[in-house]
């Protein structure tokens, strides 16, 4: 007899499969047949399992199932999903590489930024799950000398996603937004797009950001030093003030501490 536990597990692996065939349903042995063959009966399971995770990337990909429609949407995330199935019960991490999966499927070839409104969506939810940023005292800061100031390392909130795009990626998601205004054309090439992403109390904000701003916030995600940061966002951007950004950051909790 077989047990439960390996009842479940064969009960999800069919679930979570391909195509179901009466050679390869795990549970074919352990199921009635008489009204039903086994691979039609789970994949009645299979289909219901699908549905709920298109469901969640529905969620996931508002303004990706707006631009390609209803039943588009779900064939194409029928498609993904079985190639790139859950390894978790929890749906909020599932989707990462669903952007890499619109760049190689051949349908939507033709939606040249689909694949970067998509990388941006997920950020967009990466960034709704993050943690809050500790709290830092910054009167500290005031007393470090100024050769130190300049070895810190300054550090963005858990919730602050940088990303950048060849395409007007924020305008085509503001477009597909609910209630929003639409405008007549957007111009679709030679649109580079650098934006910010943090979370300010419940509300995701997204922000453009101009080249010096990319550059300093870049760099310290990625560790550099205060000095460095320096240098990178000035050479990136003519005229950039370091003082007005780091203090409109600061301010907007997107720079949320420093570490010697």
């Amino acid at each position: 007899m077989t047990t439960l536990a390996k009842l479940q597990r064969n009960f999800i692996s069919d679930c979570l499969s391909g195509k179901l065939t009466e050679e390869n349903t795990r549970l074919a042995k352990d199921i009635d047949t008489q009204s039903i063959s086994a691979s039609g009966l789970m994949g009645i399971y299979q289909t219901s399992a699908i549905g709920n995770i298109i469901n969640s990337m529905k969620l996931t990909y508002p303004v990706i199932e707006k631009l390609v429609g209803d039943v588009f949407f779900r064939a194409m995330c029928k498609q993904y999903i079985l190639s790139h199935w859950p390894k978790t019960a929890n749906m909020d991490d599932y989707g990462s590489d669903f952007a890499h999966f619109l760049s190689e499927f051949e349908h939507v070839n033709h939606l040249i930024y689909l694949e970067d409104v998509a990388r941006l969506e997920w950020l967009f939810h990466q960034s709704s799950l993050a943690n809050d940023a500790l709290t830092t005292d910054w009167k500290l800061l005031a007393k470090v000398s100024e050769s130190e100031v300049l070895k810190l390392k300054f550090e963005l909130a858990p919730s602050v996603v940088l990303i950048k795009s060849d395409f007007p990626i924020e305008k085509i998601w503001r477009m597909n937004q609910l209630n929003a205004p639409q405008e007549e054309t957007i111009e679709i090439l030679d649109s580079e797009t650098l934006l910010l992403l943090y979370r300010d109390g419940f509300k995701i904000e997204m922000k453009s950001l101009s080249k010096g701003e990319f550059e300093l916030l870049g760099s310290f995600l990625y560790g550099k030093t205060f000095e460095q940061a320096i240098k990178i966002s000035t050479d990136a951007e003519n005229d950039f003030s370091i003082q007005v950004a780091l203090n409109k950051y600061i301010e907007q909790g997107v720079v949320c501490g420093f570490a010697h």
